[in-house]
């Protein structure tokens, strides 16, 4: 069974946002969109893309824009993952690093590095 989870049940899964108080988690500044299989809370992952990026985010600040693809999370390949192995990879305190790997529009494959910000609303 193909599912098609949209960026904000995507959000809601992998819990990318935060509240400011200390020791809570970051928020990065982007939404997602996925194609899996599987039960939506836990998905075998196909792909994984920017479907919005926030201004001045750290998302933002880090250069990913819409449409960006994501390979990698903390090290580990998302296709062929499950959604719930990667949670703890995304799930960050405020203050710590988010790696990424990925593959813009052009084909260019880039790394990136996000700290996790308070959220200021």
């Amino acid at each position: 069974m193909q599912t098609r989870l949209s960026a904000a049940v995507f959000a809601l899964l992998f819990s990318l946002t935060s509240a400011v108080w200390a020791g809570e988690k970051g928020y990065f500044g982007f939404a997602l969109t996925i194609d899996g299989n599987g039960m939506f809370w836990n998905p075998t992952l196909r792909s994984v893309k920017i479907a919005s990026v926030a201004p001045k985010s750290p998302a933002d600040e880090a250069g990913i824009v819409t449409g960006d693809e994501i390979l990698e999370v903390g090290g580990k390949t998302v296709p062929g993952a499950k959604g719930n192995d990667l949670k703890a990879q995304v799930e960050k305190e405020i203050g710590q690093p988010l790696q990424l790997k990925l593959r813009r529009a052009n084909g260019e494959v880039a790394a990136v590095t996000l700290v996790a910000a308070a959220k200021t609303w």
